[in-house]
């Protein structure tokens, strides 16, 4: 028996059909994930509330490694239960929990309460080169993070509504050297 809050197959099919006028009208916020041991972000992590008219809240969460901007996750998850309804990752790396070979390629996760986030299937709507691009930083990519957002949206029956607004990831500034610290070659 489910427990109040916890996500079902029935809840994540009203927030994927498209009939609950589930939308994004606010602004992405960008914070630091994870630091590094010399103060650095090594992830960031946006955010932006998805609307509809169900009374459990759903986010949108962007995740973007600061080495491997190439390589990026978007997740529609369930606030209350901490499910994720379905997870994009952008050049993915890990391995398949099916087959226990490695997938190194675009691929989203489909949850379900029979197969959790076993269900992997390759997107068709999601508009990027597959292969690593040559020069990948945050800035380089801004643009494929925002199209591909409005694309997993779009996969997602969500909509992009007046209120909504693309903010680039934050540039994290380079440390200064610390005094008496020497570079050597």
């Amino acid at each position: 028996m489910l427990g109040a809050g916890e996500c079902t197959d029935e809840l994540a099919e009203k927030i994927l059909g498209g009939g609950v006028d589930a939308q994004l009208n606010a602004q992405v916020r960008w914070k630091t994930k994870s630091v590094r041991r010399d103060g650095r972000p090594s992830q960031l992590e946006g955010n932006i509330p998805v609307r509809s008219d169900l009374s459990d809240r759903f986010d949108l969460v962007f995740r973007i490694k600061v080495d491997l901007a190439w390589q990026y996750t978007l997740i529609l998850r369930h606030v209350p239960s901490g499910t994720n309804v379905r997870r994009l990752d952008v050049r993915g790396t890990h391995r398949d929990r099916v087959a226990g070979d490695y997938i190194n390629r675009t691929h989203m996760h489909r949850w379900s309460e029979a197969a959790a986030y076993k269900d992997v299937y390759a997107p068709e709507r999601i508009r990027h080169t597959p292969e690593v691009p040559e020069e990948a930083t945050l800035g380089s990519m801004d643009e494929e993070y925002r199209q591909v957002l409005v694309d997993f949206m779009a996969e997602c029956n969500i909509v992009i509504a007046a209120g909504y607004l693309w903010s680039s990831p934050p540039i994290p500034a380079e440390p200064l050297p610390l005094e008496g610290w020497e570079e050597y070659p």
